[in-house]
Formats: C-alpha cells, sequence, structure tokens
C-alpha cells in the first residue's frame, strides 16, 4: 500500500474514533502536501475542525498547499490575528498569496497584526501583479557585496534560514543594490575560504524582471534548465528569487486554463465547484456551440433546396467529422508552438507551413479513399437509388473530403497565430470555436463542390 493512502487511511482511523492527541503526533510524521490532500478529502465540517486541531506552524505548511478554494474553506472562519500568526510561519511569498484571497478589510486586519518585518515583506509583494514574477517570487535572498568572500558566503548560508532552498549566493553593488551575477554553492565548497566572490561568480545570469509575465518565465526556466532565478526591479536591483517549485505551479496553472478554454469549460480554470456555478460558465460556450450549429443545419437546408441534391446529403456527417478532426489537430499543434514561445524564434511559421501540407496530404489519402468507398457502395449496395453515376458522385464526396480537411488543416494552423497576434489567448482557437467554424466552411465546400462538378442548381 502506498505510504500516502496508508497515512490517509491511519488519520481517518483516528478522526473516527475522536483520538486527537494520537491525531496531533500523526500528522507530524505526514509531509504537509499529503496532509493537505487529505484535508480536501474530508466533509466541509470535520475539514474546518481538523484544520484547528493543527498546530501554527504546521498549519501554515498546510495551507501552502491546499488548493485555492479550500483555503478559503480552513481559514474563512479564523480570526484576524489568526491567519496573521498563520502567516507569520509562511515563506512570504506564501503570505502574500494567502492574504491576497482575502477582502480587503481583513487583508488590512492582518497586515495589521503581523509582526513589523513580516508586513514589510508581504506588503512589498502584494504591490505586484498575481500573474508576474514579482506576484511569484518571494523576497528572500541570499546576497552579499563583491567584495565578500566565500568564507563570508558560508558565515551567510549557516546563518540564515529560509524557507524555500538554496542554490546560489547572488552577488550585487554595495552601492545601489544592482545584480552583478551569483555563485552556486557546489563551486563555494570546492573554493578557498579567502577568495573573493567577485573572481567566482557567474556573470550571465538569468534573471526575470518585476512586471514580466509568469508564462515568461516558465518558458526561461524551461529553456535554461534552472532551479532558481533571481528578480530585478526596473534599476536592476536585487529585490527577489523565483525557485523550480513555484514555476511547476506556474505551469500546472497555465495548463489547467488552456484546458478549460479548449474544451469551453471555464469552471476549470476558476475552480468552480457548485453545481449553478459550472452550468453559469459552460452555457455560454455552449449556446454558442448551439446557434452555429442551428446556423449549420439552415445553411445545408437552404442549399439542398438550390442544388437538389437531397441524396447527397447522407455524406455530410462523414465530411465535418473529418475537417473538424483535422482542424483540432492543427490548431492544437499551433497553440502548443505559441505556448512554447516558438514563434520567437521563426519555428511557428514553419510548423504552420507543415501542419497545411500534412492536411492536403492527409486530405488527399482520406479523399481518394471515401471516393473509391462511396462508389463502391452506389454501385453494389445501392445501385439504381440514384440518379447521377456512382463515379461522379464519388469524385464529388472525395473532393469535398479532400478540400475540406485541407481547408480545416489551414483554418486551424493560421486562426492561434492571429488571435495570439491580437493579444488573445490562442488556446480559444482549439475548442467550439474551431468546430463550429469548420463545421460551417465544410458544409459549404461540400455542396459548393456538387454544384461546380454536378452541375446541380
Amino acid at each position: 500500500m502506498p505510504a500516502e493512502q496508508a497515512n490517509s487511511d491511519q488519520l481517518h482511523a483516528l478522526l473516527r474514533n475522536a483520538r486527537w492527541d494520537a491525531f496531533r503526533e500523526a500528522v507530524r510524521e505526514i509531509d504537509p502536501a499529503d496532509l493537505a490532500d487529505i484535508i480536501e478529502d474530508l466533509p466541509s465540517e470535520q475539514r474546518e475542525n481538523v484544520f484547528r486541531i493543527l498546530d501554527p506552524e504546521t498549519a501554515s505548511d498546510v495551507v501552502a498547499e491546499l488548493d485555492t478554494p479550500y483555503v478559503d474553506a480552513v481559514v474563512g472562519d479564523l480570526h484576524s490575528s489568526e491567519i496573521a500568526e498563520l502567516a507569520g510561519h509562511m515563506a512570504p511569498d506564501d503570505a502574500a498569496d494567502l492574504i491576497a484571497e482575502l477582502d480587503r478589510e481583513q487583508s488590512a486586519e492582518v497586515l495589521a497584526a503581523m509582526g513589523p518585518e513580516g508586513r514589510r515583506e508581504v506588503t512589498g509583494l502584494l504591490g505586484y501583479g498575481e500573474d508576474t514574477a514579482g506576484g511569484l517570487m518571494t523576497s528572500e535572498v541570499l546576497a552579499l557585496p563583491r567584495s565578500a568572500t566565500v568564507a563570508d558566503a558560508e558565515r551567510l548560508t549557516n546563518d540564515r534560514t529560509l524557507s524555500d532552498p538554496v542554490f546560489n549566493i547572488f552577488v550585487i553593488d554595495p552601492a545601489d543594490g544592482t545584480l552583478l551575477g551569483c555563485v552556486a554553492l557546489p563551486e563555494l565548497v570546492a573554493a578557498d575560504p579567502h577568495t573573493p566572490l567577485e573572481r567566482l561568480m557567474n556573470r550571465e545570469v538569468v534573471f526575470a524582471t518585476t512586471d514580466e509575465d509568469q508564462q515568461e518565465v516558465a518558458r526561461r526556466f524551461r529553456r535554461y534548465d534552472l532551479w532558481v532565478m533571481p528578480v530585478v526591479d526596473a534599476a536592476h536591483r536585487l529585490v527577489g528569487r523565483i525557485t523550480v517549485d513555484d514555476v511547476i505551479d506556474v505551469l500546472h496553472e497555465e495548463a489547467d486554463e488552456d484546458l478549460a478554454r479548449m474544451v469551453g469549460a471555464p469552471d476549470l480554470e476558476e475552480e468552480e465547484e457548485s453545481l449553478l456555478g459550472i452550468a453559469r460558465l459552460r452555457l455560454p460556450w455552449l449556446l454558442i456551440t448551439m446557434v452555429a450549429g442551428l446556423l449549420n443545419s439552415v445553411v445545408i437546408s437552404t442549399l439542398m433546396r438550390m442544388t437538389r441534391i437531397e441524396s447527397l446529403a447522407v455524406f455530410v456527417p462523414a465530411i465535418l467529422a473529418m475537417g473538424g478532426n483535422t482542424g483540432m489537430q492543427s490548431s492544437a499543434i499551433c497553440v502548443r508552438g505559441i505556448a512554447l514561445d516558438e514563434h520567437k524564434y521563426g519555428r511557428i511559421l514553419t510548423i504552420v507551413s507543415r501542419e497545411i501540407r500534412v492536411g492536403i496530404c492527409l486530405g488527399l489519402v482520406c479523399g481518394s479513399l471515401t471516393g473509391v468507398i462511396v462508389w463502391a457502395i452506389l454501385s453494389f449496395v445501392a445501385a439504381g437509388a440514384v440518379s447521377r453515376p456512382p463515379a461522379a458522385l464519388g469524385l464529388v464526396v472525395g473532393a469535398a473530403m479532400a478540400s475540406a480537411m485541407a481547408f480545416a488543416s489551414t483554418f486551424g494552423a493560421v486562426v492561434p497565430i492571429l488571435l495570439h497576434r491580437a493579444k488573445v489567448d490562442p488556446a480559444v482557437a482549439s475548442g467550439p470555436f474551431i468546430t463550429t467554424s469548420n463545421d460551417l466552411s465544410a458544409t459549404l465546400i461540400y455542396f459548393l463542390i456538387c454544384a461546380l462538378l454536378l452541375g446541380l442548381h
């Protein structure tokens, strides 16, 4: 049995038997992330009671691991002074995230109840945008002037205790605090104690600015395989650092956000749980899809009256399905390319060009096979059921499918680029928007080819 499941079963047994002292002892041996999962699985009334049993230090670690809706549930009934005590045990960035979830009046009360140093650090972080490097960073850093030695750095690491792991020492200009470089801890261990940090430091430091978008920060963590990144202000003064655990959270949030937009389920992004709330958020996307579907039906009905090709309407679903799938594939590939920042290096245009060619190739293959299958069905299975030669009808359906797939691939590849240029999240191009657009275009393409090749009008 996995350790997490064993811990969960043990705690549930202690709770059922109201063995509170044993419960307090047990939670000290459990990782805060596992304890947070256990608390999230409890009924709401029991969740609040369990949280109050925890000592402040353990409670603060658990709060840092809870998802946002559960944070509101467990701290909602706490007094401002109790929340301030929790925040005092947390890393500055986690404390800022907690206080940011409170209303303005309560957040002011919590800040007033905190100690001067903690209040100063948290207030500084609250001034940055939620989705920026400043909002993501912690103000806890180990920094020394360029004249400091390896021995000074070793004393600093021994004297300071930080909430997040330390990977390096930052070197700053003592005059204005600007970032000059950094020294990795392994280099400190191997160097002579009297060596100045200036001689050891790496001057080519990958850094972020406080107003930089968190997605850009995450991309550079991935590109350069970083564990930590310093954050500087507009004057290049060192103000904080971002560690890889925070970036993993960002990637998780961005993935959830893109998934929510791609499938038209914004309740995933909003972390909505109530039935009515979920319905309210999903309904607009479904209404858009419904209206587009009805419009498509009207177009099909109108064109059928104009061209008198009722018998060919039976192939419409197959063409719509193939066009929709092809467009979704191309759109997903291009959205991924944009998310990985490949547009900056010209690769995204190569991806678009490739997806268009792939769509044409797939369209020719599938269209040819479809044409042969339609000809065979009309010749041997439904012989005499149509007034046109089976070969001509097979050619029409095959050509329509090839054209629809080629267009859908082009549309699915180009639209995300256009949306990105317009400062709109391209993930929305992969959901109901791209599907309904492809359905409508495929229908028009099909009946246009029918009219052109068969002369039905």
